[in-house]
């Protein structure tokens, strides 16, 4: 796989009425690998998805798909295909009358149907109604059709947000698999956490119309740059404190943690510490003190509330390490710390 971008956005901006939903956009991403695009409600998910296909042109910026300007390029000219969130299946058509819908006419074309809903595990499927099928296999019929025509780039808007968890965690895999074999590189729109981290190979977490971190899921998780990439990626609390060194911060008094300063920040100035749960340990003594509120089982480790003087903390361990009600220490083994104005 070469490491040269297939996909390029460069400082890209697209403005509505009263407001910017995308803000100085650039990015880059290698042909074949799957980009993750992360954030909340109004991050500009939805809108960077709409300019890479081209149902919106942005007010500046270029889009670039295989060495190719495509940012004044209508959708059909583009070579581009797109899984709809609510899939957009034709439901007076056969499974295979969708697959085949974009492919062109010709000798080749009910083998190339056969071959697409063989990747998708749906061999054999041809004649089914698509009311017949599950949610998850609608979805993988939405992908076979988005990849008959052969796209340079494909488009997820969120096609696992209809789906239950147990059967969003299998279609996970499936999709995963899927594209992996076809090899096609991909845009996927999601507000999940799990969802971005499974499927892509690199992350974009968007906030407000700006990107505010881009990378592989573990830099975004171990490695955040900015206090909303920590609090928005995983479970975490946020304390304040005061930096001390350059790598700890004072939490309470005669407390400090060790942390990670990705931002400039000089000692003795006002931070805001990020902690996991994994980062945090239960003992009884030394570290804050605190009282065990609530005990949530995980399976083979629980998830303690811990109330203490710097609010409620949330701290992972051994399902048997302490009773509610118990009087803990809480010690931190890991943090990051970020300008109090950040």
């Amino acid at each position: 796989m070469s490491d040269q971008p297939f996909l390029e956005l460069r400082d890209v901006t697209k403005r509505f009425p009263g407001h910017a939903a995308v803000q100085d956009l650039s990015l880059a991403v290698p042909r074949g690998q799957l980009l993750a695009l992360l954030g909340p409600s109004g991050s500009g998910k939805t809108t960077t998805l709409r300019l890479l296909a081209g149902f919106e042109r942005p007010d500046r910026g270029a889009v670039i798909v295989g060495g190719v300007d495509v940012t004044a390029l209508p959708p059909a000219a583009r070579h581009i295909g797109m899984v709809f969130q609510h899939y957009a299946l034709f439901p007076h058509l056969s499974v295979g009358e969708n697959v085949a819908f974009g492919i062109p006419r010709g000798p080749g074309r009910t083998a190339r149907v056969r071959q697409l809903l063989a990747l998708v595990d749906l061999a054999g499927f041809e004649h089914r109604r698509i009311d017949a099928l599950s949610g998850g296999q609608q979805q993988r019929v939405a992908l076979a059709r988005a990849l008959g025509p052969d796209p340079k780039l494909l488009l997820l808007d969120e096609p696992l947000s209809n789906l239950d968890p147990a059967l969003r965690e299998r279609t996970r895999r499936e999709l995963r698999a899927a594209l992996e074999a076809v090899g096609v590189t991909t845009v996927l729109v999601t507000h999940e956490q799990d969802e971005a981290f499974a499927l892509g190979d690199v992350v974009a977490v968007l906030r407000d119309g700006r990107m505010e971190q881009f990378g592989s899921a573990p830099d975004l998780y171990e490695r955040p740059v900015t206090h909303f990439v920590a609090t928005f990626v995983g479970r975490a609390a946020t304390v304040a404190g005061t930096l001390v060194a350059a790598d700890r911060a004072r939490v309470s008094d005669g407390v400090e943690w060790p942390v990670r300063v990705p931002q400039a920040v000089a000692p003795g100035r006002a931070v805001r510490v990020v902690v996991r749960p994994e980062a945090l340990r239960l003992g009884g003594e030394g570290g804050i003190a605190g009282t065990v509120r609530a005990r949530r089982y995980l399976g083979g480790r629980a998830l303690f509330s811990v109330a203490t003087p710097l609010g409620v903390l949330e701290v992972e361990g051994a399902v048997d390490a302490v009773e509610v009600g118990a009087e803990v220490h809480v010690t931190a083994v890991r943090a990051h710390a970020f300008p109090a104005e950040d």
